[in-house]
Protein backbone atom coordinates (compact mmCIF):
# COMPACT_ATOMS: atom_id res chain seq x y z
CA UNK A 1 0.00 0.00 0.00
CA UNK A 2 2.78 2.34 0.93
CA UNK A 3 4.53 1.67 -2.38
CA UNK A 4 1.28 2.21 -4.27
CA UNK A 5 0.70 5.46 -2.37
CA UNK A 6 4.19 6.72 -3.20
CA UNK A 7 3.66 5.94 -6.88
CA UNK A 8 0.36 7.82 -6.82
CA UNK A 9 1.94 10.84 -5.18
CA UNK A 10 4.79 10.78 -7.69
CA UNK A 11 2.28 10.69 -10.55
CA UNK A 12 0.37 13.62 -9.08
CA UNK A 13 3.56 15.63 -8.74
CA UNK A 14 4.54 14.82 -12.33
CA UNK A 15 1.09 15.84 -13.60
CA UNK A 16 1.34 19.02 -11.56
CA UNK A 17 4.66 19.94 -13.10
CA UNK A 18 3.31 19.14 -16.55
CA UNK A 19 0.31 21.40 -15.99
CA UNK A 20 2.56 24.12 -14.62
CA UNK A 21 4.69 23.81 -17.72
CA UNK A 22 1.61 24.21 -19.90
CA UNK A 23 0.53 27.33 -18.01
CA UNK A 24 4.06 28.77 -18.19
CA UNK A 25 4.17 28.02 -21.91
CA UNK A 26 0.79 29.69 -22.46
CA UNK A 27 1.97 32.76 -20.58
CA UNK A 28 5.18 32.83 -22.59
CA UNK A 29 3.18 33.02 -25.81
CA UNK A 30 1.77 36.44 -24.84
CA UNK A 31 4.16 39.18 -25.88
CA UNK A 32 3.59 42.52 -24.19
CA UNK A 33 4.49 45.62 -26.15
CA UNK A 34 4.82 48.93 -24.30
CA UNK A 35 3.40 51.80 -26.41
CA UNK A 36 4.44 55.30 -25.33
CA UNK A 37 2.78 58.60 -26.25
CA UNK A 38 3.09 62.11 -24.88
CA UNK A 39 -0.53 62.89 -25.69
CA UNK A 40 -3.68 62.54 -23.61
CA UNK A 41 -5.40 59.13 -23.40
CA UNK A 42 -8.37 60.89 -25.07
CA UNK A 43 -6.32 62.18 -28.00
CA UNK A 44 -7.74 61.53 -31.48
CA UNK A 45 -4.95 59.14 -32.49
CA UNK A 46 -5.12 57.20 -29.23
CA UNK A 47 -8.88 56.62 -29.26
CA UNK A 48 -9.62 56.43 -32.98
CA UNK A 49 -6.52 54.67 -34.30
CA UNK A 50 -4.03 53.16 -31.87
CA UNK A 51 -6.39 51.38 -29.49
CA UNK A 52 -8.49 49.80 -32.31
CA UNK A 53 -5.25 48.89 -34.11
CA UNK A 54 -3.84 47.21 -31.01
CA UNK A 55 -7.09 45.28 -30.52
CA UNK A 56 -7.02 44.08 -34.13
CA UNK A 57 -3.38 42.97 -33.86
CA UNK A 58 -4.21 41.06 -30.69
CA UNK A 59 -7.20 39.31 -32.27
CA UNK A 60 -5.43 38.43 -35.52
CA UNK A 61 -2.45 36.96 -33.68
CA UNK A 62 -4.61 34.83 -31.41
CA UNK A 63 -3.84 37.18 -28.51
CA UNK A 64 -0.11 36.54 -28.81
CA UNK A 65 0.35 40.32 -28.71
CA UNK A 66 -0.80 42.58 -25.90
CA UNK A 67 -0.14 46.30 -26.21
CA UNK A 68 -0.02 48.32 -23.02
CA UNK A 69 -0.36 52.07 -23.51
CA UNK A 70 1.52 54.73 -21.56
CA UNK A 71 -0.10 58.02 -22.70
CA UNK A 72 0.41 61.49 -21.31
CA UNK A 73 4.19 61.12 -21.14
CA UNK A 74 3.93 58.48 -18.42
CA UNK A 75 6.84 56.51 -19.87
CA UNK A 76 8.67 59.29 -21.72
CA UNK A 77 8.24 63.01 -22.28
CA UNK A 78 7.60 64.13 -25.85
CA UNK A 79 11.21 65.03 -26.80
CA UNK A 80 12.44 61.63 -25.54
CA UNK A 81 9.87 59.45 -27.30
CA UNK A 82 12.08 58.40 -30.20
CA UNK A 83 15.11 57.81 -27.98
CA UNK A 84 13.29 55.55 -25.50
CA UNK A 85 11.97 53.44 -28.40
CA UNK A 86 15.37 53.18 -30.06
CA UNK A 87 16.92 52.12 -26.74
CA UNK A 88 14.15 49.63 -25.97
CA UNK A 89 12.77 51.32 -22.85
CA UNK A 90 9.51 51.42 -24.80
CA UNK A 91 8.67 49.04 -27.64
CA UNK A 92 6.50 51.38 -29.73
CA UNK A 93 6.13 55.15 -29.73
CA UNK A 94 3.95 57.89 -31.25
CA UNK A 95 6.51 60.48 -32.19
CA UNK A 96 6.59 64.04 -33.61
CA UNK A 97 9.63 64.81 -35.76
CA UNK A 98 9.91 68.43 -34.67
CA UNK A 99 11.11 67.27 -31.24
CA UNK A 100 14.38 66.02 -32.78
CA UNK A 101 15.41 68.70 -35.30
CA UNK A 102 18.04 67.56 -37.78
CA UNK A 103 17.59 63.83 -37.21
CA UNK A 104 15.25 63.20 -40.15
CA UNK A 105 16.26 65.77 -42.78
CA UNK A 106 14.47 64.32 -45.83
CA UNK A 107 11.24 63.90 -43.88
CA UNK A 108 11.14 67.69 -43.45
CA UNK A 109 10.19 68.08 -47.11
CA UNK A 110 6.60 67.64 -45.94
CA UNK A 111 6.99 70.47 -43.43
CA UNK A 112 7.46 73.03 -46.20
CA UNK A 113 4.57 75.49 -46.61
CA UNK A 114 1.54 74.48 -48.64
CA UNK A 115 2.23 70.74 -48.88
CA UNK A 116 -1.05 69.56 -47.32
CA UNK A 117 -4.02 68.72 -49.58
CA UNK A 118 -5.51 66.87 -46.58
CA UNK A 119 -4.15 64.56 -43.90
CA UNK A 120 -5.03 61.31 -45.69
CA UNK A 121 -3.37 62.35 -48.95
CA UNK A 122 -0.38 63.71 -47.05
CA UNK A 123 0.05 60.48 -45.09
CA UNK A 124 -0.15 58.37 -48.23
CA UNK A 125 2.45 60.56 -49.95
CA UNK A 126 4.76 60.39 -46.94
CA UNK A 127 4.74 56.60 -46.87
CA UNK A 128 5.15 56.24 -50.63
CA UNK A 129 8.03 58.72 -50.69
CA UNK A 130 9.70 56.85 -47.84
CA UNK A 131 9.20 53.58 -49.72
CA UNK A 132 10.66 54.93 -52.96
CA UNK A 133 13.70 56.92 -51.83
CA UNK A 134 16.48 54.75 -50.29
CA UNK A 135 18.03 57.72 -48.46
CA UNK A 136 14.62 58.48 -46.93
CA UNK A 137 14.38 54.88 -45.71
CA UNK A 138 17.86 55.11 -44.24
CA UNK A 139 16.69 57.85 -41.86
CA UNK A 140 14.70 55.18 -40.00
CA UNK A 141 17.36 52.48 -40.12
CA UNK A 142 17.69 52.26 -36.33
CA UNK A 143 14.00 51.51 -35.75
CA UNK A 144 11.13 49.65 -37.39
CA UNK A 145 8.88 52.27 -38.97
CA UNK A 146 5.18 51.45 -38.59
CA UNK A 147 3.52 54.63 -39.89
CA UNK A 148 4.17 58.11 -41.27
CA UNK A 149 1.55 60.86 -41.24
CA UNK A 150 0.80 64.50 -40.44
CA UNK A 151 -2.13 66.57 -39.27
CA UNK A 152 -4.38 68.54 -41.68
CA UNK A 153 -3.17 71.91 -42.86
CA UNK A 154 -2.64 74.34 -39.99
CA UNK A 155 -3.92 77.90 -39.92
CA UNK A 156 -3.05 81.27 -38.38
CA UNK A 157 -4.87 81.93 -35.11
CA UNK A 158 -4.73 85.25 -33.26
CA UNK A 159 -6.13 86.68 -30.03
CA UNK A 160 -6.60 90.36 -30.92
CA UNK A 161 -5.56 91.34 -34.42
CA UNK A 162 -7.15 89.44 -37.32
CA UNK A 163 -4.92 88.42 -40.24
CA UNK A 164 -6.73 89.31 -43.46
CA UNK A 165 -3.77 89.90 -45.77
CA UNK A 166 0.01 89.61 -45.83
CA UNK A 167 0.51 93.10 -44.38
CA UNK A 168 -1.31 92.06 -41.20
CA UNK A 169 1.53 89.71 -40.24
CA UNK A 170 3.94 92.58 -39.66
CA UNK A 171 5.17 92.67 -36.07
CA UNK A 172 2.94 89.87 -34.77
CA UNK A 173 4.59 87.36 -32.43
CA UNK A 174 3.49 83.98 -33.78
CA UNK A 175 4.29 80.62 -32.22
CA UNK A 176 6.16 78.51 -34.76
CA UNK A 177 6.61 74.75 -35.07
CA UNK A 178 9.48 74.04 -37.47
CA UNK A 179 12.39 75.70 -39.30
CA UNK A 180 10.30 75.94 -42.49
CA UNK A 181 7.40 77.67 -40.73
CA UNK A 182 9.88 79.95 -38.93
CA UNK A 183 11.44 80.98 -42.24
CA UNK A 184 8.04 81.64 -43.80
CA UNK A 185 6.86 83.76 -40.86
CA UNK A 186 9.98 85.91 -41.17
CA UNK A 187 9.26 86.40 -44.86
CA UNK A 188 5.73 87.53 -43.95
CA UNK A 189 7.11 90.07 -41.46
CA UNK A 190 6.04 88.23 -38.30
CA UNK A 191 8.25 87.42 -35.31
CA UNK A 192 8.33 83.61 -34.86
CA UNK A 193 8.47 82.26 -31.30
CA UNK A 194 9.37 78.61 -30.86
CA UNK A 195 7.60 76.57 -28.16
CA UNK A 196 5.74 73.27 -27.75
CA UNK A 197 1.99 73.26 -28.31
CA UNK A 198 1.57 72.32 -24.65
CA UNK A 199 2.96 75.73 -23.62
CA UNK A 200 0.94 77.75 -26.12
CA UNK A 201 -2.17 78.33 -23.99
CA UNK A 202 -0.17 80.03 -21.23
CA UNK A 203 1.84 82.04 -23.77
CA UNK A 204 -1.33 83.33 -25.45
CA UNK A 205 -2.92 84.07 -22.09
CA UNK A 206 0.07 86.12 -20.91
CA UNK A 207 0.55 87.87 -24.24
CA UNK A 208 3.95 86.30 -24.85
CA UNK A 209 2.65 85.52 -28.35
CA UNK A 210 -0.13 87.15 -30.34
CA UNK A 211 -1.06 83.98 -32.14
CA UNK A 212 -0.05 80.53 -33.29
CA UNK A 213 -0.12 78.19 -36.24
CA UNK A 214 -2.36 75.19 -35.56
CA UNK A 215 -5.14 73.12 -37.21
CA UNK A 216 -8.74 73.27 -35.96
CA UNK A 217 -8.22 69.99 -34.16
CA UNK A 218 -5.33 71.45 -32.17
CA UNK A 219 -7.31 74.59 -31.30
CA UNK A 220 -9.99 72.49 -29.63
CA UNK A 221 -7.81 69.74 -28.12
CA UNK A 222 -5.51 72.22 -26.40
CA UNK A 223 -8.41 74.55 -25.46
CA UNK A 224 -6.97 77.47 -27.42
CA UNK A 225 -10.55 78.34 -28.37
CA UNK A 226 -10.78 79.91 -24.91
CA UNK A 227 -8.30 82.57 -26.04
CA UNK A 228 -8.03 82.98 -29.82
CA UNK A 229 -10.70 84.98 -31.63
CA UNK A 230 -9.66 84.75 -35.27
CA UNK A 231 -8.66 81.82 -37.48
CA UNK A 232 -7.25 82.68 -40.90
CA UNK A 233 -7.66 79.51 -42.92
CA UNK A 234 -4.71 78.76 -45.21
CA UNK A 235 -3.81 75.02 -44.92
CA UNK A 236 -0.35 76.44 -44.42
CA UNK A 237 1.72 73.63 -42.91
CA UNK A 238 1.76 70.28 -41.11
CA UNK A 239 3.67 68.69 -38.27
CA UNK A 240 5.03 65.34 -39.45
CA UNK A 241 4.65 62.34 -37.17
CA UNK A 242 5.53 58.67 -37.00
CA UNK A 243 4.87 55.45 -35.16
CA UNK A 244 8.19 53.72 -34.57
CA UNK A 245 9.10 50.37 -33.01
CA UNK A 246 12.27 49.14 -31.35
CA UNK A 247 14.19 47.23 -34.02
CA UNK A 248 15.44 44.47 -31.71
CA UNK A 249 11.93 43.88 -30.41
CA UNK A 250 10.59 43.66 -33.94
CA UNK A 251 13.30 41.20 -34.95
CA UNK A 252 12.45 39.02 -31.94
CA UNK A 253 8.80 38.59 -32.89
CA UNK A 254 7.60 35.26 -34.34
CA UNK A 255 7.20 35.29 -38.11
CA UNK A 256 3.40 34.91 -37.97
CA UNK A 257 3.14 37.93 -35.67
CA UNK A 258 5.43 39.97 -37.90
CA UNK A 259 3.25 39.11 -40.87
CA UNK A 260 0.09 40.35 -39.17
CA UNK A 261 1.72 43.54 -37.92
CA UNK A 262 3.30 44.28 -41.30
CA UNK A 263 -0.03 43.84 -43.09
CA UNK A 264 -1.75 46.29 -40.72
CA UNK A 265 1.05 48.83 -40.43
CA UNK A 266 2.93 50.77 -43.09
CA UNK A 267 0.66 52.50 -45.56
CA UNK A 268 -2.45 50.95 -43.96
CA UNK A 269 -1.74 52.48 -40.54
CA UNK A 270 -0.55 55.73 -42.11
CA UNK A 271 -3.83 56.10 -44.01
CA UNK A 272 -5.84 55.26 -40.89
CA UNK A 273 -4.07 58.07 -39.02
CA UNK A 274 -4.70 60.50 -41.88
CA UNK A 275 -8.40 59.64 -42.12
CA UNK A 276 -8.85 60.02 -38.36
CA UNK A 277 -7.19 63.43 -38.39
CA UNK A 278 -9.35 64.60 -41.32
CA UNK A 279 -12.53 63.48 -39.56
CA UNK A 280 -11.48 65.17 -36.32
CA UNK A 281 -10.70 68.39 -38.20
CA UNK A 282 -14.27 68.65 -39.51
CA UNK A 283 -15.78 68.03 -36.10
CA UNK A 284 -13.40 70.35 -34.24
CA UNK A 285 -13.94 73.16 -36.73
CA UNK A 286 -17.68 73.05 -36.11
CA UNK A 287 -17.05 73.06 -32.37
CA UNK A 288 -14.76 76.11 -32.59
CA UNK A 289 -17.12 78.08 -34.82
CA UNK A 290 -20.01 77.28 -32.51
CA UNK A 291 -17.97 78.69 -29.64
CA UNK A 292 -17.69 82.00 -31.50
CA UNK A 293 -14.32 81.93 -33.28
CA UNK A 294 -14.31 83.95 -36.49
CA UNK A 295 -13.12 82.21 -39.65
CA UNK A 296 -11.22 84.43 -42.08
CA UNK A 297 -9.91 83.79 -45.59
CA UNK A 298 -7.51 85.60 -47.88
CA UNK A 299 -8.70 86.76 -51.29
CA UNK A 300 -7.59 84.54 -54.16
CA UNK A 301 -4.93 87.10 -55.06
CA UNK A 302 -3.81 87.39 -51.45
CA UNK A 303 -3.55 83.64 -51.09
CA UNK A 304 -1.51 83.34 -54.27
CA UNK A 305 0.82 86.07 -53.01
CA UNK A 306 1.28 84.17 -49.75
CA UNK A 307 2.18 80.99 -51.65
CA UNK A 308 4.50 82.79 -54.06
CA UNK A 309 6.41 84.31 -51.14
CA UNK A 310 7.15 80.85 -49.74
CA UNK A 311 8.14 79.06 -52.96
CA UNK A 312 11.84 80.02 -52.64
CA UNK A 313 11.90 77.94 -49.44
CA UNK A 314 11.57 74.80 -51.57
CA UNK A 315 14.67 75.68 -53.56
CA UNK A 316 16.57 76.49 -50.37
CA UNK A 317 15.50 73.17 -48.87
CA UNK A 318 16.91 71.35 -51.91
CA UNK A 319 20.20 73.23 -51.56
CA UNK A 320 20.37 72.35 -47.86
CA UNK A 321 19.82 68.67 -48.60
CA UNK A 322 22.37 68.70 -51.42
CA UNK A 323 24.91 70.18 -49.01
CA UNK A 324 24.33 67.16 -46.76
CA UNK A 325 24.86 64.79 -49.67
CA UNK A 326 21.15 63.90 -49.76
CA UNK A 327 18.85 63.67 -52.83
CA UNK A 328 16.93 66.89 -52.22
CA UNK A 329 15.45 67.51 -55.66
CA UNK A 330 14.46 63.88 -56.19
CA UNK A 331 12.76 63.75 -52.79
CA UNK A 332 10.90 67.03 -53.35
CA UNK A 333 9.76 65.99 -56.84
CA UNK A 334 8.60 62.58 -55.54
CA UNK A 335 6.72 64.15 -52.65
CA UNK A 336 4.96 66.67 -54.91
CA UNK A 337 4.06 63.91 -57.36
CA UNK A 338 2.40 61.78 -54.68
CA UNK A 339 0.70 64.85 -53.17
CA UNK A 340 -0.73 65.73 -56.58
CA UNK A 341 0.84 69.22 -56.44
CA UNK A 342 2.63 71.12 -59.18
CA UNK A 343 6.43 71.31 -59.13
Amino acid sequence: MKRTGMIAISLLIAVGFALLGCVTSAKAETIELKFTSSFSPRHTMQVKVFEPWAKKISELTGKKIKMTFFPGGALAKAPETYNVVEKGIADIGYYLHDYTPGRFPLTTVFELPFMVPNSEKLSEAMWKTYDKIPAFKKEYGKVKLLALFGHPGGHFCTTKKPIKNVADFKGLKIRTVSPAVTAALKIFGAAPVSMPITETYAALERGVVDGTVVPWEGIAIFKLDDLVKYVTVTDFYTVTMAVVMNKRKWDSLPDDVKKVMAEHSGIALSLACGKAYDAAEIYMKKKCLKKGLEELKFSDAGMQKLKDMTMPLRGQWVKDMDAKGLPGQKTLDTALEYLGLSK
